[in-house]
């Protein structure tokens, strides 16, 4: 009886172990192992029996100057932090500010209240859409007394404490500039084109004189 017994583990230790042993308790091979293939090669894996294989992950894109152009295609290696770009990676032309327009100069200056409780005001301005004022230019007016103002940044100007009566008023070109009056277009003669008759009375105020102008 214990020979029997013996046999009988001898002969079923085999079987259990090419049961154990089997691939297809190891791992999926998506139907590529030897065991899934007939005879003329056709794979035979169960469909489901195995999970679909993740696609490789793509390289990481180099861009070492952070300007966002690959370092693969940037002519422009090193490019400062910030710095804008074309597309291969070189730095984009500056675009300097415009100048300044040119202001009138010379010895232009503020004449302030000249005793009167009249005034005059205007404005001197670039006679184009959206049309600016025009910094720093000189304006005269010229009556019972002879005055100068200076326009400020927004090209305003004002003559305060005027006396009472008839004032001819005129802007004064910059030197050495190719701008041109273009307003008004028509008035008393001045140095620079038209300008205004402004007649004032004691405690009144007359405004919008204006003058346009373009260049060239």
């Amino acid at each position: 009886m214990r020979a029997f017994t013996v046999l009988l583990a001898l002969v079923a230790t085999p079987f259990l172990a090419g049961v154990s042993q089997s691939s297809q308790g190891l791992k999926c091979d998506n139907g590529r192992g030897d065991e899934h293939r007939s005879v003329q090669g056709t794979a035979n894996a169960h469909k489901g029996a195995c999970k679909p294989q993740d696609p490789p992950s793509p390289p990481p894109v180099l861009d070492a100057d952070q300007d966002g152009v690959p370092d693969n295609l940037d002519s422009c290696p090193n490019t400062p932090l910030g710095t804008a770009v074309d597309a291969s990676g070189c730095p984009l032309p500056s675009t300097p500010p415009p100048p300044p327009p040119p202001t009138s100069g010379g010895g232009c200056v503020n004449s302030g209240s000249a005793g009167g409780t009249a005034s005059i005001d205007g404005q001197v301005f670039v006679d184009a859409s959206p049309w600016p004022g025009l910094q720093g230019w000189c304006v005269q007016a010229n009556g019972p007394m002879s005055v100068t103002a200076v326009t400020d940044a927004s090209g305003n100007y004002l003559f305060p404490g005027l006396p009472a009566g008839t004032y001819t008023v005129c802007e004064v070109l910059p030197p050495n500039t190719t701008w041109r009056e273009t307003f008004p277009t028509s008035g008393p003669a001045c140095a620079s084109g038209p300008g205004w008759t402004i007649p004032v009375i004691d405690g009144g105020g007359v405004g919008f004189v204006w003058f346009g102008n373009l260049n060239p």
